[in-house]
């Protein structure tokens, strides 16, 4: 009979602060920011060691993750229903009529379709199973959650096996 272990970090290491707008979403059109919080979990069997993941290398891969997410603008590359200029020192979105001008350096383009948690957890989970690829361990699943609040939270889940 095979046997499944779910394991799960939630620290301090995987809070990120960052700044988005969404499109179409009424009052979260306007520029506004979270304290995001990640969660992972991952199942799967334990190893000869008798762990799924070695926490000591888990926690830095989820830590970062976060950090390339922290104190940023997060602008979605994939949202179709604004227009985005990238210049060398400068990103300018535009939408409904607004127009944001924001330093490069301190924007973060991801290839999603919106910065929802939903699309945030993905994204993660994505980055996060591309890390743990080349680990070898015999993991069933990955889970990534994403909560931009103490009571909204998304949950990504990937099978593995």
């Amino acid at each position: 009979m095979k046997q499944t272990t779910r394991v799960r970090v939630s620290r301090g290491d995987g809070r990120f602060a960052a700044a988005h707008f969404l499109v179409n979403m009424g009052k979260c059109e306007r520029l506004h920011g979270h304290n995001y919080q990640v969660t992972v979990e991952i199942a799967g069997a334990p190893g000869p060691d008798g762990a799924v993941v070695d926490f000591n290398r888990l926690n830095p891969m989820v830590a970062a993750l976060c950090g390339t997410l922290d104190h940023k603008i997060i602008i979605a590359e994939g949202e179709k229903r604004h227009e985005l200029i990238a210049g060398e020192t400068e990103i300018e979105a535009r939408f409904k009529g607004k127009r944001y001008l924001f330093p490069r350096q301190d924007c973060l383009l991801l290839p999603i379709a919106n910065t929802t948690v939903e699309s945030l957890s993905a994204w993660l989970l994505d980055n996060l199973a591309r890390a743990l690829a080349g680990e070898g361990l015999a993991l069933d699943w990955i889970e990534v959650g994403v909560s931009e609040g103490e009571n909204q939270m998304a949950i990504t889940r990937r099978e593995l096996s």
